[in-house]
């Protein structure tokens, strides 16, 4: 029930957890640019997104292109990961931030 769409490319580690309603994409999927959106044409912005190991992904969470997710972290349903979180963290939000570290 998790969508995961790779580009370039998704890296995502051992005893990871993800919840229903997850999209993991490592892409804008179309230009930013108006005029390349109506002409086809423009750059595509790519980057990879790697998960490491022992990380919790709750329901309906969005990971966005060029983050890494630290191992042992835990990200809160419904959250927007836009930037890397540390290592055993707990992140939450729209934009997802580090809420505490986890022990």
């Amino acid at each position: 029930g998790c969508t995961i769409s790779a580009s370039k490319s998704i890296t995502i580690g051992n005893r990871v957890l993800v919840g229903s309603g997850t999209a993991i994409v490592d892409q804008d999927a179309h230009p930013i640019d108006l005029d390349d959106r109506r002409n086809g044409t423009g750059e595509i912005g790519k980057a990879p997104v790697v998960i490491e190991d022992d990380v919790f992904i709750g329901a309906r969470v969005i990971i966005l292109k060029g983050v890494t997710i630290g191992k042992g972290s835990t990200i809160g349903a419904g959250s927007v990961v836009t930037k890397s979180i540390p290592p055993y963290s707990l992140a939450a939000g729209n934009p997802a931030k580090v809420v505490r570290k986890i022990k």
